[in-house]
């Protein structure tokens, strides 16, 4: 059964990550390499379907159901994803979530929170993020959906 402390973890976890890739790519490491191992210990596409909506995706690429969509969108440099930069290269050096609110159902929590992410420049973006984490067979809590979008601004 997923806990309110699991999905705290969860949403720690997947922040703490995109502070590391940055970090990672701005000290001269492999940010490909520990972006790949976040997506197959956090995310579930080794052993099921993700369904994954990044921020700054549009077209016949907004949605990225392989692993290796979801790794351009985090590092870029991959041909068929040509406007990908690298969302997670930034890099962010503090990134937290707020507001977040969920529903426990059997070995899955169902979030909504924003995500606020802090550049080494000090730029500032706001996000809205959705997820499902799934409790898997191996104990581990995966992402099976990540829908991630910038507020509404209304014309004022």
């Amino acid at each position: 059964m997923f806990t309110e402390e699991m999905v705290h973890t969860a949403l720690q976890t997947w922040c703490d990550n995109v502070v590391k890739v940055g970090k990672i790519h701005s000290e001269g490491g492999d940010a490909k390499a520990f972006s790949l191992q976040v997506l197959s210990e956090n995310y579930d596409y080794d052993n099921g379907h993700v369904l994954f909506k990044p921020t700054l995706t549009f077209g016949q690429q907004t949605f990225r159901p392989t692993k290796e969509g979801a790794l351009s969108y985090f590092v870029g440099g991959n041909s068929d994803y040509p406007n990908d930069n690298g969302f997670k290269l930034k890099p962010w050096v503090k990134v937290w979530y707020s507001k977040e609110d969920f529903i426990l159902h059997g070995d899955l929590a169902i979030v909504q929170c924003n995500v606020h992410f802090i550049g080494e420049d000090d730029s500032h973006i706001f996000v809205n993020k959705s997820f499902v984490f799934k409790q898997c067979e191996d104990g581990k809590i995966r992402i099976i959906l990540h829908q991630s979008s910038l507020p509404y601004q209304p014309d004022a």
